[in-house]
């Protein structure tokens, strides 16, 4: 972060680890999926707050994935009720993070990615691709800065795809 006559500072999310902790000890499991749908008929944000469901499992809509883990988690053999912070199920918050989740975390080269060649083929660099791959502050429209995954969440891919390029066109 900067801020003017001052020296910039770094911030980083220190609930990553201890939240990929708990993923990652011994004993424990992670299941992926890569799903695609038509954007015409499913926009990104009702796929995470239907479909998917709130963040809070207990506000999540009936019928959703969250909320489904949270009303059965006893029958689901579950140690404890989902909450906030471990609630059973995630999403990522656009196409691009989506992308960035399979190169982090399944280590998915970005050639090898069909939403990465449809940025690469829309001029997306690959090198911008990568470096944005981690949560970059990022000068956004308006001048100010601002996490590239914030900037880009719930939109659609065609949506996510433009802004990309204009958010490239910025830097």
């Amino acid at each position: 972060m900067e801020a003017p006559g001052k020296q910039p500072i770094y911030v980083f999310n220190a609930f990553f680890m201890s939240m990929r902790n708990e993923f990652t000890k011994p004993g424990r499991s992670i299941h992926w999926y890569t799903v695609e749908w038509d954007e015409a008929t499913l926009p990104w944000a009702d796929f995470r707050g239907k479909v998917l469901g709130e963040t809070d499992p207990s506000s999540s809509p009936p019928g959703s994935l969250r909320r489904k883990i949270y009303d059965d988690w006893k029958a689901l053999g579950l140690p404890g009720q989902p909450n906030v912070g471990d609630n059973g199920v995630h999403a990522s918050a656009s196409p691009f993070e989506a992308l960035c989740e399979r190169m982090n975390w399944l280590e998915v080269r970005c050639n090898r990615d069909s939403y990465c060649r449809a940025l690469t083929k829309a001029g997306v660099t690959e090198d911008t691709i990568k470096a944005w791959s981690v949560d970059p502050q990022v000068k956004l429209e308006g001048g100010k800065k601002g996490s590239i995954w914030d900037a880009l969440e719930d939109k659609d891919c065609t949506p996510c795809l433009e802004k990309v390029k204009t958010l490239q066109g910025l830097q």
